[in-house]
């Protein structure tokens, strides 16, 4: 696509021109071109306050297999359909590869879908979350691990129904960063985040299949320019 202008001001296109400038952008012609400089992109809220838009960065969730700390893979509704409940000191990984549309110095937001179905409910669900960070492409070292807590309150089963399905969060990257976070001016497209998780504290149930909660999967809500960018590697908006 290439748009006709004038470099003296006041200087007028022709009609063909202004016709072929609106052909082109109506039609589409090469393709929707944008720039290739870092956090340009496609915002939401174009009469409001536009911004960058969430998406989820999906993890899938490695519990441990065997021995002390392996959850108990059992029938979450029904009895076929199965999840992995976690009792206290219960753990397991996942491994979250940062896309290339990734806004770059936004902040990351890490969520636990989960649920349980007990009858009764009370108490409260403490996860503590272990996190290392390293740029890729030979870049950096994994640099030492943080510890991130998110703890949900579950005081009755009217507040936490049986077989809902929660997402719960906690902020793991900041501009200015606490000792549980990881700094977000360091994070980079095809940068890895690695994840351990701890079933610290479970509530008290009753009435269900383990009568513990269920883990479904762990994700990342991060804020995507909608792009991708234009180098595979670094530096990427080259």
């Amino acid at each position: 696509m290439t748009i006709t202008t004038r470099a003296g001001k006041g200087s007028a296109l022709t009609h063909n021109e202004l016709d072929t400038n609106f052909t082109d952008l109506r039609d589409g012609v090469g393709g929707l071109q944008l720039p290739k400089t870092s956090g340009l992109g496609i915002k939401v809220d174009s009469t409001g306050t536009p911004t960058f838009p969430w998406r989820d960065l999906i993890g899938d969730i490695t519990p441990k297999t065997s021995g002390a700390g392996a959850p108990t893979l059992a029938a979450f509704r029904g009895g076929n359909v199965r999840s992995f409940f976690y009792s206290a000191g219960d753990d397991g990984d996942a491994i979250f590869h940062i896309p290339h549309d990734y806004v770059p110095g936004s902040d990351m937001f890490l969520h636990l879908h989960w649920g349980h179905n007990g009858t009764a409910i009370s108490g409260s669900l403490v996860v503590d979350f272990y996190l290392t960070y390293a740029k890729g492409h030979d870049q950096a070292a994994f640099a030492a691990e943080v510890n991130r807590t998110l703890t949900v309150s579950t005081p009755n089963i009217a507040t936490i129904p049986q077989y809902r399905h929660r997402v719960d969060e906690t902020q793991i990257t900041a501009a200015s960063p606490a000792a549980s976070q990881i700094d977000s001016d360091i994070i980079e497209v095809d940068g890895l985040i690695l994840v351990h998780f701890n079933a610290t504290t479970i509530p008290t149930i009753t009435g269900g299949t383990t009568n513990e909660p269920a883990f479904f999967t762990l994700d990342i809500h991060y804020q995507s320019t909608g792009v991708g960018t234009k180098q595979k590697a670094p530096d990427f908006w080259t």
